[in-house]
């Protein structure tokens, strides 16, 4: 198919035109006429409303292409549509989710990095964009999403991993293994949020638990070896942290968690046993568990046992 293009990238948040963290994913797909576009980020911006664009630099400045307005009522912004292929498409430098040059999310699929100062958005005079909303966390909504993303990524052709780097952020293919997996986990979150959880014991006994021994340099004493039902039991734990997708989905690789408390701070941090890997690192992230320390102490975290944590 010499007229198909694909093209799956990492979103990452800017504020202020700093680059911050991974906060979800694009997937563009360019098929005879056709533009397929889909994309997922969580955020905890107030904004309400963002303009979708594509971008090219020409002679210094960030051409924006206008394509969609979007409107959001939820942490998560998911969204999928088909429009008819832009022009040029094929010298498109990346993607942005714009709310302001002080916020937005951006896809650099080039060497060039974003720059948002040099943005200029290149719109259509007296256009009327329409408004669409974005898929919001309904039992049926979500359902239908999730099921049509798990047939797409079966019926495509298995994607080639790029490495991520610190001198590029292009991701222009990702493992259909990794997205299957963060679509299993959105879907385990939404299920579990259904769920009334009880309300914890008076009296969390720390001591009654497994110790979980930690380098000394992480000051995390105590910390202590618990199951997926003894969540209801730790005191002041928000529900979502219980219903959280990638707890669920990585909670029976090795059947326990760690919950520990920062000697000095008091902080209590929740942590997921796994083997570091950036795939899993990114998805880690997406859902709050930003942080991965490695049980023992290693040098370097890719292909060694640790923790991905989260501080509750």
């Amino acid at each position: 198919m010499s007229d198909y293009q694909r093209i799956v990238s990492y979103l990452y948040e800017y504020h202020h035109g700093i680059k911050g963290s991974n906060v979800g994913f694009a997937k563009i797909e360019k098929r005879q006429n056709q533009l397929r576009v889909y994309f997922h980020v969580k955020t905890n911006d107030q904004a309400l409303e963002y303009k979708i664009y594509f971008y090219h630099f020409h002679e210094g400045t960030m051409e924006g292409i206008f394509l969609d307005t979007i409107r959001r009522s939820d942490a998560i912004i998911e969204f999928k549509k088909n429009y008819p292929v832009i022009e040029n498409f094929e010298e498109m430098d990346g993607f942005l989710i714009y709310h302001s040059n002080e916020h937005f999310f951006g896809s650099q699929w080039k060497e060039l990095p974003i720059i948002i100062r040099s943005f200029k958005p290149l719109e259509i005079p007296d256009a009327k964009p329409e408004i669409v909303e974005t898929i919001e966390k309904t039992e049926e909504t979500k359902e239908t999403k999730e099921t049509e993303e798990i047939e797409e990524t079966e019926e495509t052709e298995e994607i080639e991993e790029i490495e991520e780097t610190e001198e590029t952020e292009e991701i222009a293919e990702t493992k259909t293994s990794g997205l299957s997996e963060y679509i299993e986990a959105l879907q385990l979150e939404k299920d579990a949020k259904n769920i009334r959880h009880p309300d914890p014991v008076k009296g969390f006994d720390w001591k009654e638990y497994p110790t979980l021994p930690m380098p000394l340099s992480y000051s995390l004493d105590p910390s202590i070896k618990i199951t997926l039902k003894d969540l209801d039991q730790i005191p002041d734990l928000d529900d979502n942290v219980k219903a959280n997708g990638f707890l669920l989905l990585n909670y029976g690789n090795f059947g326990h968690l760690m919950l520990a408390k920062d000697a000095d701070s008091g902080q209590r941090y929740l942590g997921i046993p796994g083997i570091f890997d950036n795939e899993k690192a990114f998805i880690s992230r997406l859902f709050g568990f930003k942080t991965f320390i490695t049980v023992p102490l290693k040098p370097h975290k890719t292909g060694n046992f640790g923790y991905f944590i989260l501080p509750i």
